[in-house]
């Protein structure tokens, strides 16, 4: 989800930053290797960063999106009390690998002298700076890196679209007193039309502004649905599953990671504070914006159960008595939505353009002139082809969340930050440290790739049968 990241969000600005009050606690050691404690410790002030406030404000804003109504449904394939214990597991996880980027970005920028790193770039950074053989392979990771990120926010705007489509088609139902007269499909086509049109713009000032206000809209709807939830009559506890078995917890942990998905705009948001330290810590702005969105996350995901049962749809506004008001609040979602797919692929775009541009030679103007456009049709297109073949929330959710969000959410962290560390602590003889980071970083690497195997024929089984 878009946010603000302060007057250091343009790439060019961060290189430029100008740092002061600058100090370490350790010089460098005898081999030129810095302390980790020592580069990690290290006080950093911009002096055009954002506070700390702000960034508090900005990660709760990016985390809280349209997948925060979904959490039910996985309260439903894991179970109520399954599905209650995995949102906290899930989102202890999540919080721990966003750490994990930090020190890593932290630890690089320090000892490379560059105070600015985006996910790509620090995991290029991290091979570059440990062991031998790592080296060679620097721009593929990043290349990799780069891709899981571009898989995950095309996943984002093909949820878009689905959830934007379903939630049209309650507002035709409401206004109409009777169904579409078309399919999910053609209506799924219609809409990518407008969507289409909207994005071929290039200057999106105007859409960022709109998509902020959207903001206030989700906070809107959850309120209506907090309201909603504390009248509605309750499902009896144990006549709901308490815990179902692998496919239905591999399904929800998918949903949840989609949910929980904030990896890519930690370091844009770490390199835009005042004092970066403030992204770490116990009361910094990582752990209380996670600790706060864990916290609603489980009171929707329990609470939408209890309330709906069996029924639950892919999304708590779909369970909405349609009323004026409800159907109001869906326009507005849709709108929402609407401008936000404009910025999830304006993102897309910015990160890909200047590497197709420099394949293709200056003298082919007019290609240089359409390459955006045709770039921006491609994405949409493929976006376009998921929705149609997976046309359901319940479905397309644990699919974007197991596959490319638990491998930028679980698995690269857990990689990196053993690249990165485990060379620096066999150097300085902190063998405690490095068989304790190497022990944790593998079961969760392990544990990762057992969840996206899982998760994954799972989800296409449940794609294939239809069992929604």
């Amino acid at each position: 989800m878009p946010f603000i990241v302060g007057p250091t969000d343009n790439e060019q600005e961060r290189k430029q930053q100008e740092f002061d009050d600058v100090t370490t606690k350790k010089e460098e050691n005898s081999n030129g290797l810095s302390s980790v404690k020592s580069v990690i410790s290290t006080m950093i002030s911009r002096k055009n960063g954002i506070s700390a406030t702000s960034g508090l404000i900005n990660f709760i804003c990016g985390m809280i999106g349209p997948g925060c109504f979904s959490l039910a449904v996985s309260f439903k394939q894991a179970g109520l009390w399954g599905g209650l214990v995995l949102v906290f597991i899930v989102g202890f996880l999540s919080l721990y690998s966003m750490h994990k980027i930090v020190s890593c970005s932290q630890y690089l920028a320090k000892s490379n002298g560059d105070q600015s790193l985006d996910y790509g770039q620090m995991a290029e950074a991290a091979m570059l700076n440990s062991y031998k053989w790592t080296k060679r392979h620097a721009k593929l990771t990043k290349i990799i890196v780069n891709a899981c990120l571009l898989a995950f926010q095309l996943g984002v705007i093909t949820v878009f679209m689905v959830f934007a489509v379903e939630h049209v088609i309650e507002i035709w139902e409401f206004i109409g007193d009777s169904p579409p007269p078309f399919s999910k499909t053609v209506m799924i086509l219609l809409y990518f039309v407008p969507q289409m049109l909207l994005n071929f713009i290039g200057h999106m000032k105007l859409i960022t502004i709109l998509c902020l206000c959207g903001n206030v809209i989700i906070f809107g709807a959850i309120i209506l649905i907090t309201k909603e939830l504390m009248v509605h009559k309750w499902y009896p506890t144990w006549e709901l599953n308490s815990v179902t078995g692998i496919e239905g917890i591999s399904l929800a942990a998918g949903a949840l990671i989609y949910s929980f998905e904030g990896q890519a705009m930690v370091l844009p948001l770490e390199n835009s504070l005042k004092h970066p330290k403030d992204m770490t810590g116990a009361s910094g702005v990582l752990s209380t914006a996670m600790n706060l969105v864990t916290v609603l996350y489980a009171f929707l995901g329990f609470f939408g159960y209890v309330t709906f049962g069996p029924k639950v749809q892919g999304s708590l506004t779909l369970n909405l008595p349609n009323s004026i008001l409800t159907v109001s609040i869906k326009g507005l979602l849709v709108l929402k939505i609407f401008f936000g797919s404009a910025i999830q692929l304006f993102v897309i775009v910015q990160m890909l353009l200047p590497s197709l541009r420099s394949l293709i030679s200056e003298d082919r103007k007019l290609i240089h002139r359409f390459l955006p456009y045709a770039l921006r049709l491609g994405l949409m297109l493929i976006s376009l082809c998921l929705a149609l073949v997976v046309p359901n929330l319940m479905q397309i959710i644990p699919l974007v969340g197991i596959t490319s969000g638990l491998l930028i959410s679980l698995i690269l962290p857990s990689f990196l930050d053993c690249i990165v560390f485990l060379p620096v602590y066999k150097k300085q003889g902190e063998m405690f440290l490095y068989y304790q980071k190497l022990i944790i970083n593998v079961f969760l690497f392990v544990l990762g790739w057992l969840f996206l195997g899982s998760g994954l024929y799972s989800s296409i089984d449940d794609i294939i049968n239809n069992d929604v």
